[in-house]
């Protein structure tokens, strides 16, 4: 395991060498003179502890704490105070500060205090990693599938794309691109560490840094992916301004140099997902070529439903086992009805679709079979078929006629026999209609 990182700060030379040979051959360790050199220390350098003096001249160990936790509140820190500044010291405890030790400190008593931080430290680590592990898990990551083709892509997974820097994974909305990043990473060595997700279409030039990087007042999103993952969703759909920026991160070997001279390293996995071919896009000028490159060492194409039927019903019946478990429901299965229809339909959100469409009829339904009645009107009725032509022609007409009644007795003012007389038709066809569209008075 790597050392752990410390900075320490005080204005008095002597200090600063009494704990630079205590503590060098333990820890990777910084010394900064002022609180001014250490904040350009803390702003290219990640630590894990910083021992900082309370009264120094400038910048004040206060100040220098508050400014510490704004750039990196994962880092601990311990308050070096002298004898009489114990008020001031609380008050450090109360803006972040862990502990505080007074001056001159006893050796055992300030070695304990820092294994005991970088104890809890590695502690609150772990206890995160291990939240984010039993998050994963709770969501259920089966990529359901009797497709061959989607098979032999998920064994790849296990052997190939665990080990590849880059994963380009292409696929219409709602196929199942984001799950199949998932299983990369967890089948990856970064399982233990963060999955990201980045919207790319929301990573416009101008919060482009902001994003991803963060500012003083907070992290951005690629601050949290440290030995992880980096999921870039819908990438094809990122401002061509922010592309070029996203290639020069990457070109830098996820090197980051801020606008204020700062240098922030990155170590983390890019999966990338696509709705779109990348060469019309390149042909089009939609999409920079060499970013394209960069991102698509190996790349999945992941089928639409409709060209794997052998996946619905099997999918199909992974969400209604998983939604019925929820709402504490019991069922049989699905009629052969509605698995006619599941099979028949071309299903344009895809996978995603089938699960809304599932759920709702899970929550609907009361009886132990799923049937048809509560399935959405376009899917009941296959609209390329001459059923639903027929359907959607017939009630169409009923609207129509049912105007037209409403308004030749509004014209003969209510006057029956006028009214048959006008439209063609006998009064006792009329009489029906009226009781039909329930417009008798």
């Amino acid at each position: 395991m790597s050392k752990r990182k410390i900075l320490v700060v005080d204005d008095h030379k002597d200090v600063l060498e009494a704990l630079n040979l205590l503590l060098s051959g333990k820890y990777d360790l910084s010394l900064a003179l002022s609180g001014e050199s250490a904040l350009e220390l803390v702003k290219n350098k990640v630590f894990d502890l910083a021992i900082v003096d309370l009264k120094m001249d400038g910048m004040s160990g206060l100040e220098l704490l508050e400014k510490i936790k704004e750039i990196s509140p994962s880092t601990k820190v311990i308050i070096l105070t002298a004898h009489g500044t114990v008020e001031l010291a609380v008050s450090a405890l109360k803006k972040g500060a862990s502990d505080f030790i007074e001056k001159p400190f006893q050796v055992d008593k300030l070695l304990l205090t820092i294994e005991n931080i970088l104890k809890m430290k590695e502690l609150e680590e772990k206890e995160q990693i291990q939240r984010y592990k039993l998050n994963l898990e709770r969501k259920e990551l089966n990529f359901v599938t009797e497709n061959d083709y989607l098979k032999k892509v998920l064994k790849r997974i296990k052997t190939v794309a665990s080990k590849a820097s880059n994963v380009l994974i292409k696929g219409e909305n709602g196929t199942g691109k984001e799950l199949l990043a998932k299983i990369i990473h967890i089948n990856s060595d970064r399982a233990e560490y963060p999955f990201v997700k980045v919207n790319s279409v929301l990573l416009e030039p101008d919060n482009f840094e902001k994003t991803l990087f963060g500012d003083r007042k907070k992290p951005g999103l690629l601050d949290f992916a440290n030995k992880g993952t980096v999921f870039f969703k819908h990438i094809n759909r990122m401002p061509l301004d922010s592309q070029l920026k996203l290639l020069e991160f990457l070109k830098n070997d996820l090197a980051y140099f801020g606008k204020n001279g700062g240098l922030k390293k990155y170590n983390f996995k890019i999966i990338a997902s696509s709705t779109e071919d990348f060469n019309e896009l390149i042909e089009s000028g939609k999409f920079e070529e060499e970013l394209f490159y960069m991102i698509n060492i190996l790349e999945f194409n992941i089928p639409p439903l409709r060209q794997r039927r052998e996946d619905i019903m099997p999918i199909a019946n992974h969400f209604l086992n998983k939604y019925s478990k929820e709402v504490n429901k019991k069922f049989k299965g699905f009629t052969i009805e509605v698995e006619k229809i599941f099979m028949k339909y071309d299903w344009p959100g895809n996978v995603r679709e089938l699960e809304n469409v599932v759920e709702r009829l899970v929550l609907m339904t009361t009886r132990v079979n799923v049937g048809a009645k509560y399935l959405p009107p376009g899917m009941k009725y296959n609209k390329r078929s001459p059923e639903v032509i027929l359907k959607l022609f017939s009630e169409k007409m009923e609207e129509a006629e049912e105007a037209l009644i409403r308004y030749t007795l509004e014209k003969y003012n209510g006057n029956i026999m006028k009214a048959a007389n006008a439209m063609g038709i006998t009064r006792a066809t009329l009489y029906n209609k009226l009781k039909r569209y329930k417009l008798e008075k």
